[in-house]
């Protein structure tokens, strides 16, 4: 039974037993017992031991005997229940003593039990089970004792908070009937109310934002008409959320009727409002209730805690949920208010457009038929007065010329409800027959179902219509008998209207309407019309319309629907409203290919006789030019026979003198040397011979006739060269290609213009500077190259003419190789060698809008008499035609000039 007990309140197999006995036999004896009644067994065979096998793992029960060596059961006793973690385990002693003493002071001292040797198994194990089974039952009772006080604190705290709750929501229950008594919030001032809402809601529910919003029109956005911060006790308007970018919570507003989110980031409800809205504001928590109209959501009441977490209670939500009540209720108040409002300012403007409409209005009954209200519009159109009319009916007023229509007109009516421009006659008071459009529908008036019936008096448009029409047939009458194509442009629509000879113009044969037309709209035109002449045909048309021209013709190609082009001439003129902005284009298409053909045969004879003209003027100017050159090749031809004549002539008589020079110097040396003879060996000559020596100078002839004889050898030196250079120059024996020096050919020039070089009267001397580079022979027309060489060096000189010192010219050449080049047949040719040849002066310089015609034939800068105008553009030809190379001028005002040669070096 014990065993059952103990089974109940504890599993043995659980249960760990510490048996210390200093006798191993008494050890093995017991933890054999034990082990055997499936006890857990721990063994100490000394009381230090068992005392630290005790602490560092308790057992459930402690066998100890008494009596051991180094220390007495008892002092272990004493020692586990000083302890706390061991001082509840219950021991029981071991002994061999049977006094009573022995027994009382181990129970004093702790102990719980007592047994004494020698051990019988049986009793060993009920009184283990018998601690046990009470060591069980204190630790249940325990349990239940402590169960019973957390039960009674948590009813307490329950009891706390139920006060709490009913003590707040006595408080919330107050401030909403204070709230619902504010007189702030019935005048007709949503502002100042939702300012009140807001505020009180903080302090009430102690958080830091309160917040109303509403969605706008278009439900795209929801707008804050307030928000409340208590710290800065500050309200503000202005945020605004899109719905499309937080469809999570604007889900959860429509579907549940509150949001409380205890904490932002783990609720999934507020994941989509993290970023763009809760984390700048730090806000933590939120309890957000719809606010409805109608069932329908309109806004949002938003109560935000900021910081930490807070978890909302339920007095919190019926609260918010009161609020949010509080405020539908208002919107609901204001949207009645706003739809009364409306109503009034319906029927007042109804009343106004019923007694000043311009149209003819009236009320009757239904299905009568009699008036019950009729405008003045009505009674001035048929010429009654109203109490002939009022309660009389359109029959007995005799109104309707075909009663038929108007019977029809009230059967339409009543079985659809409305009817619009039902087009009928009537008849006024003296017997005028009018045209009138009818709209009507039924009302409720007062209760009672009306007829309200809208006339419109087409009388004077049908007669327009009619005009028109008679009209369009003469305008028929006038495309059929035009040969031109007539359109007309509707400028706010884009269509075009053509007439049947347009299409034909244009090739579209036997078309008769306007499905078979290949031109409907402006953009279908343009893309037919050549690429070329669109963008004048844009700006002409645009310049027309915005008036900065006064007639519309334009001449332009038109795509037929072959493909082809046709010549055609279009004219137009425009409709202007009365702003001034254009409506339409109306105007007519001409075929004028025909004369555009003759215009361009013109054209082309006249092109063809224009050629002509241009190949005689340039046959002319190649005459004139090739009669100047012959005529300048003959003067340079004759003139350098002549040269070379001269140089012959004067050659020998030069070489005459040049030659006997030399013999009449020996002679004088000889007559020199006897006289000397006569003068030593007879020192007193005559008187005669005396006379005759005075009279020569005697001394002095002997002394100069050396420098005579020496400047006679100079100047015959002198002719020399200047024959050689005359001779070289004119070459005239060279008419062929040969290879000469060229700074020979540039200093025999040079030569040649000594005599204007040197200083003269008031005019300096010109100083030659020479930079020869290494050139090899050129192979050349010579005479022509010595020609250009004077020309341009002449021209150097004249350039210097009035200019004070310093003054020169300079001479650089140098050869040079020029890059690849291109031939007629597109082939790359090689690198070629050129001789270049700068002659530079310091004079004036040449003004550079004259420069591109210093080559012109006839063309100078000298006065006239001074120039012909010849030698440059003779030397541009020598070098550009003759020698295949370059002549070039570069020269600035006050900086001089300097003519650039280029031949080539053929090799």
């Amino acid at each position: 039974m014990l065993s059952q007990q103990l089974s109940t309140v504890l599993h043995k197999h659980e249960l760990m037993i510490l048996v210390v006995d200093d006798n191993p036999n008494n050890l093995r004896f017991l933890s054999d017992v034990l082990q055997r009644d499936n006890y857990k067994i721990k063994r100490a065979i000394c009381g230090k031991l068992a005392i630290h096998a005790a602490i560092s793992s308790p057992p459930d029960l402690i066998l100890l005997d008494i009596v051991m060596a180094d220390m007495d059961g008892y002092s272990v006793c004493q020692c586990l229940k000083s302890n706390s973690k061991t001082k509840d385990i219950p021991i029981i002693f071991l002994s061999a003593l049977t006094e009573a003493a022995e027994k009382v002071k181990a129970l004093k001292i702790g102990g719980a039990d007592y047994i004494t040797k020698p051990f019988q198994p049986e009793e060993i194990l009920v009184r283990i089970e018998h601690q046990l089974l009470l060591q069980g039952l204190q630790n249940q009772l325990k349990e239940q004792n402590s169960l019973l006080q957390q039960e009674i604190r948590d009813r307490q705290q329950a009891e706390n908070q139920l006060r709490q709750q009913a003590r707040q929501l006595s408080h919330q229950n107050s401030l909403l009937i204070e709230l619902a008594k504010n007189k702030i919030l019935y005048q007709e001032n949503l502002e100042l109310a939702f300012q009140e809402i807001t505020e009180v809601t903080a302090r009430t529910l102690e958080v830091e934002r309160v917040g109303i919003w509403l969605y706008n029109q278009q439900k795209t956005h929801i707008e804050c008409l307030d928000l409340f911060q208590q710290t800065h006790c500050q309200h503000s308007t202005g945020l605004s959320l899109a719905l499309a970018n937080h469809p999570l919570y604007f889900n959860a507003l429509i579907e549940a009727p509150l949001v409380a989110v205890d904490d932002v980031i783990s609720d999934p409800r507020s994941g989509d409002l993290l970023e763009s809205y809760l984390q700048g504001l730090n806000i933590t928590s939120m309890l957000d209730t719809p606010l409805r109209l109608g069932g329908k959501t309109v806004g949002v009441l938003c109560i935000e805690q900021i910081e930490t977490c807070r978890h909302w209670t339920p007095e919190e939500q019926n609260f918010a949920r009161s609020i949010a009540d509080l405020t539908s209720l208002l919107l609901e108040v204001q949207e009645r208010q706003r739809a009364e409002v409306a109503r009034k300012i319906s029927e007042e403007k109804f009343a106004k457009a019923f007694s000043c409409s311009p149209d003819p209005i009236t009320i009757s009954t239904c299905p009568d038929g009699r008036y019950i209200d009729v405008n003045q519009s009505f009674l001035n159109l048929l010429g009654y007065e109203r109490k002939a009319v009022i309660g009389q009916t359109i029959f007995a007023l005799n109104l309707v010329v075909n009663p038929e229509n108007m019977v029809q007109f009230e059967q339409l009516l009543h079985r659809q409800g409305s009817l619009c421009n039902w087009e009928t006659k009537w008849r006024t008071k003296w017997g005028e027959i009018i045209t009138l459009l009818l709209s009507a529908e039924f009302i409720d008036l007062k209760g009672e179902r009306c007829v309200i019936t809208v006339g419109k008096d087409i009388t004077e448009r049908k007669r327009i219509e009619e005009d028109l029409r008679q009209s369009e047939e003469r305008w028929q009458l006038v495309l059929q008998g035009n040969n031109d194509g007539i359109w007309d442009w509707n400028l706010q629509s884009g269509e075009v209207f053509t007439s049947e000879r347009f299409q034909e113009i244009i090739g579209n044969q036997n078309c008769h309407d306007e499905t078979c037309k290949i031109v409907h709209r402006f953009d279908e035109w343009i893309s037919r019309i050549h690429p070329d002449d669109v963008e004048q045909i844009i700006e002409t048309t645009q310049n027309y319309l915005q008036r900065k021209i006064h007639y519309y013709e334009i001449e332009y190609r038109l795509q037929c629907q072959n493909g082809d082009y046709k010549w055609v001439m279009c004219r137009g003129q425009a409709l202007w409203d009365e702003e001034g902005k254009p409506q339409r284009m109306v105007g007519s298409l001409k075929d004028i290919s025909q004369r555009k053909q003759a215009e361009e045969d013109l054209h082309q004879s006249i092109q063809r006789e224009q050629e002509k003209s241009i190949q005689l003027e340039t046959a002319l100017a190649e005459l004139k030019r090739a009669q100047t050159q012959l005529i300048h090749n003959e003067k340079m031809s004759s003139l350098g026979q002549m040269v070379a004549g001269v140089a012959h002539e004067i050659n020998n008589p030069v070489n005459f003198i040049g030659g006997n020079l030399t013999y009449a110097k020996n002679y004088f040396v000889d007559l020199t040397r006897l006289i000397n003879a006569y003068t030593i060996n007879y020192p007193n000559p005559p008187e005669e011979i005396q006379d005759i020596i005075e009279e020569i100078d005697w001394e002095f002839v002997s002394e100069d006739w050396q420098n005579v004889i020496k400047s006679m050898n100079i100047g015959a030196d002198r002719i020399q060269q200047i024959v050689q250079s005359l001779r070289i120059f004119s070459r005239h024996h060279e008419s062929e290609r040969k290879a000469i020096d060229i700074h020979e050919s540039i200093d025999n020039t040079l030569i040649i213009l000594q005599h204007r070089l040197k200083a003269s009267g008031n005019r300096p001397q010109i100083e030659v500077i020479k930079e020869y580079g290494e050139i090899p022979a050129i192979t050349c027309y010579a005479s022509q190259l010595n020609q250009v060489f004077m020309n341009v060096l002449s021209n150097g000189i004249d350039a210097l003419d009035n200019k004070p010192a310093p003054r020169m010219i300079k001479i650089h050449t140098e050869m040079v190789q020029k890059s690849q080049s291109t031939d007629d047949n597109g082939h790359k040719q090689q690198p070629s060698d050129f001789a270049v040849i700068r002659i530079a002066d310091n004079g004036a310089g040449i003004n550079t809008d004259i420069i591109p015609q210093i080559f012109d034939p006839f063309f100078t800068t000298k006065p006239v008499g001074r120039g012909t105008g010849l030698g440059l553009s003779i030397s541009h030809e020598i070098i550009v035609e003759k020698h295949q190379g370059q002549l070039q001028c570069v020269s600035n005002p006050g900086q001089g000039t300097e003519f650039i040669v280029e031949i080539p070096i053929l090799k």
